[in-house]
């Protein structure tokens, strides 16, 4: 019975590296994701999705604070910014902006304003590039 277990083990962990080789091996530079709440309210249940990837999920953000969340993207896309505030019923959303796949690697900065207008900021990463 052991011995079926360990060879479950190596298994898993042979189809793992198979799959995710380049990954483990080649270590290239994430974007990174930073929203930055400016509305005097705290910010709760903060969704951000490129596409249909899933870039980060906070459950609260305090007014004047900020999260941030590194990224890596297989294809190009346009960002989804979802909210909710604590003290307020509802939930606000923002779409636009855009990521691309590569080479160069962004920092994207998403500034929510009291009118929960959202200020998308992409700017490269200094030194970094994917190749």
């Amino acid at each position: 019975m052991k011995k079926l277990i360990f060879l479950i083990l190596l298994a898993a962990a042979a189809w793992y590296g198979w799959h995710h080789y380049p990954e483990l091996l080649h270590h290239l530079p994430s974007n990174k994701a930073v929203i930055v709440n400016n509305t005097g309210h705290e910010m709760i249940r903060v969704r951000l999705t490129a596409g249909d990837q899933s870039i980060g999920v906070k459950e609260s953000i305090p007014a004047e604070g900020r999260a941030e969340f590194p990224f890596k993207i297989d294809h190009d896309a346009s960002f989804v910014l979802v909210w909710q505030y604590a003290d307020r019923v509802g939930e606000q959303r923002w779409s636009g902006g855009s990521v691309t796949h590569g080479p160069m690697v962004q920092r994207c900065t998403f500034t929510v304003d009291t009118e929960n207008q959202v200020i998308f900021l992409p700017e490269p990463l200094e030194g970094a590039t994917g190749s």
